[in-house]
């Protein structure tokens, strides 16, 4: 039996996603506290670290999503992870360009909206960050000019962890855009039943225009 702790809307919904998508038997534990509150004890002892996904395997804790989500798809032997070779690797490649710079991206974004509220884009730091995450999406709108999904034509763990990512971007004080090939692309990722059924339990909705 798995346990997932998450946050609605957040990372750890790429988690959700791929745990219906490999039709396991999973519990959910919502860890959502009021805004600028502390997490609970009870979770910080599941994980010091405070973050989520945070995944319960029986008795063992797995802490980060890349390895969640590895670990769930080649246990389960999915799709969305292919087994071996170049398309393993691009797959990797794509979770790891959402994991260590697309989420950073915008957690220093979110970071400065905490400590400055509405002034957080008067701080000079900021449009640098906006400036990043505007880069990699035109970065990926060019990428998907001859391919349906970031590796080829068939959806992979980090199509959904984009696209996951994606929808934080109405919440940041600058326009963050994206191109036509990319909006397509949310299109036919949100629409796998997998996703849609995970938006619905944690109550989400896609707020990118696509």
């Amino acid at each position: 039996m798995y346990t997932l702790y998450y946050l609605p809307g957040s990372c750890s919904l790429a988690v959700h996603v791929a745990l219906n998508e490999v039709g396991a038997d999973f519990k959910l534990e919502n860890v959502a506290v009021p805004n600028g509150q502390p997490r609970s004890p009870e979770f910080l002892k599941i994980n010091p670290r405070g973050g989520v996904p945070v995944l319960k395997i029986d008795d063992f804790i797995l802490r980060e999503g890349a390895a969640i989500l590895t670990y769930l798809l080649d246990t389960h032997k999915s799709a969305l992870l292919p087994q071996s070779g170049l398309e393993r690797a691009s797959a990797l490649e794509w979770l790891c360009f959402a994991n260590s710079t697309l989420h950073p991206a915008y957690g220093r974004c979110f970071f400065q909206h905490g400590v400055l509220g509405d002034l957080a884009k008067e701080n000079p730091l900021y449009k640098p960050s906006i400036e990043k995450i505007q880069k990699s999406w035109n970065e990926i709108e060019e990428h998907l000019q001859t391919r349906d999904y970031l590796c080829g034509n068939n959806c992979t763990i980090a199509d959904i962890l984009v696209t996951v990512i994606a929808n934080w971007s109405p919440m940041m004080k600058e326009p963050i855009n994206f191109g036509p090939k990319t909006k397509a692309f949310f299109t036919r990722v949100i629409s796998r039943p997998s996703y849609q059924k995970a938006m619905a339990t944690e109550q989400v909705t896609y707020k990118v225009n696509v």
